[in-house]
């Protein structure tokens, strides 16, 4: 689907400053920033679009209903 949302663009986007900033930022601390917030938010990111995809459908059949 499309990124109807624009939070595909946005992710794309933190990943690819991510990715440039681990080439200068490699130590410990920076690993556990990867594990614990950059991560699960990518599986967050990943649900949520799922979810509002879902959600579009469910509306967009509730407003053929009410037509």
């Amino acid at each position: 689907m499309a990124d109807r949302f624009g939070l595909e663009t946005s992710w794309q986007k933190l990943r690819q400053r991510w990715e440039q900033t681990k080439s200068v930022w490699h130590d410990p601390v920076s690993r556990d920033f990867e594990k614990n917030l950059i991560l699960p938010l990518a599986d967050q990111q990943d649900r949520t679009v799922r979810e509002l995809e879902r959600l579009t459908e469910v509306i967009e059949q509730a407003r053929r209903n009410v037509r």
